[in-house]
Order: C-alpha cells, then structure tokens, then sequence
C-alpha cells in the first residue's frame, strides 16, 4: 500500500516519513485522550491515568519488541544481535505489548491503591481504539499480511519498501479484519463502560472477545515465519489467545460472584 506518507526531499535532504509510525502516534494519542475523558465521568484521578499512560507506552513497546524478537523470529536475531536496536525495519507484535502492559497495569495500581478493575477496564476500552487504528498502519505498512486469495476484497501489495514478500499477489487484508473486529469491541465496551457493572467485567470482555477475533484472524494470516506450535493449525499467537480467553472466562466468574457494580 503506502508504508511512507511522504517520502520526497525537504531542503536537500531526504525525508521519509512511515506511516505505521504516524498510525501508532495516532492510536496512542486518541487512546490517551479517551482515557482521560472516560476517568473524568468515573471518577478516576487524572494524574494516575497520567503517569500509567508513559509507563505503558514504554512497556508496551519493549514487550512488543522482545516477543517478535524471542517467539517469532529467534534464529535471525540471534545471527544479528545489534538488529534488535533496528525497530525502524518493523518487527513489533501486539501480544507482546497486550501483556507488558497489563502487567506494568496491575503493578502500578497496587503500588499506588487504585481500583485495578476500574482502571483496566478504562485500559481495554482505550487499546481497542488504538488496535483498530493501529492496525490500518499495518495495512499501509504492508506488514502482518494476509495468506493468498481470491476474494473480490483481496488487496496486492505494490510497493517495493512494504514489510511483506507478497508483492504483486493478491492476499487477505488480515490487517483489516482486525481493525474491523477491535472497532466494533470498542463501540460495545464504550457504551457499556459507562453503564453500572462490576468493575473489571468490561476490560475482561475486552480481552475474551479480542483474544477471539486475533484466534480467528490467525488462520487467514500469511506471515507463518511467526512460528507454530503445530505447523500451521496452531501458532503462537493462537496459544496465547486461547490462554487469555480462558483467564478473562474464570475471571469474569469470579467478579461476578464477589464483586458489586459500580
């Protein structure tokens, strides 16, 4: 697609500006804004939405490095250790960064007595905007792309720069099919948030019914160099959606059982 927004001479010098960089800077900073809005009707201090969003963004960008690194392409950087340092070449995955920050999260609001469940169910709300968003600088980026297809929706990858080795052939827009899902997480979450519930059930929702949609997605996704459990009936990323759908399931029991609405 376009994985530079501009790309020309500025003043003699060569500027090229990606656009999954410009996507993540938009997703990153709606969330942040959302957040605010949303713990102001909660009542939630501002400050610590403050302080949690830096930490998370710096949590969530180490995290998403270290699984691509450690779980989907080892052997490469393990031959290349100093590539690590290179995120501009692309290589960040969202679970990695989903985990980093749910656990910089729960650190941070017991260390400072915030509700947990409170402030992760403004968390969940926010990352399902910023996923949907996120995920349309993949599509531009060319990255995270789709196995072949013959779709009337299927998209061709044209640019010689996009982070894919699928030019010229017609593929699954999995970028967008994500996208699609996490808005549609985010339209439901939003309104619920806002309504009496236990507090937690709604971030709880979140992750089950994400983990569910990047389940599925999984199996129309072409970049198989992310590695398998079994080859290719289940991926990494598959185990660990099966393992967070089954915590949020035991957890949203138990709230439910021991917690009163808010």
């Amino acid at each position: 697609m376009h994985p530079f927004l501009f790309d020309g001479w500025v003043y003699g010098h060569h500027l090229k500006i990606p656009s999954f960089g410009v996507f993540l800077a938009i997703a990153f900073s709606t969330a942040y804004f959302l957040s605010l809005r949303n713990a102001l009707r909660l009542g939630v201090p501002l400050r610590h939405i403050e302080n949690l969003f830096l930490l998370i963004i710096l949590a969530s960008a180490i995290g998403a490095r270290l699984f691509h690194v450690v779980f989907e392409d080892f052997s490469y950087y393990l031959a290349q250790p100093l590539k690590i340092l290179a995120v501009w070449e692309g290589g960040f995955t969202f679970y990695g960064s989903f985990i980093a920050s749910i656990l910089t999260l729960i650190v941070y609001c017991r260390t400072y007595s915030v509700p947990v469940g409170l402030v992760f169910d403004l968390a969940g709300v926010s990352t399902a905007l910023s996923l949907s968003i996120g995920r349309i600088g993949c599509f531009a980026a060319g990255c995270c792309w789709g196995k072949v297809c013959h779709f009337p929706w299927a998209v061709t990858f044209t640019h010689p720069e996009a982070f894919n080795s699928v030019a010229g052939v017609p593929v699954h827009p999995t970028q967008l099919y994500e996208s699609l899902g996490a808005f549609l997480i985010f339209i439901w979450a939003q309104k619920k948030l806002l309504k009496p519930h236990v507090p937690g059930t709604v971030g709880l929702m979140i992750l089950l019914s994400s983990s569910l949609v990047r389940f599925c997605v999984e199996w129309f996704r072409g970049d198989t160099y992310r590695g398998f459990i079994i080859p290719e009936w289940l991926s990494y990323s598959q185990l660990i959606s099966l393992g967070l759908a089954a915590s949020a399931l035991l957890a949203f029991r138990w709230l439910k059982i021991n917690q009163r609405s808010i």
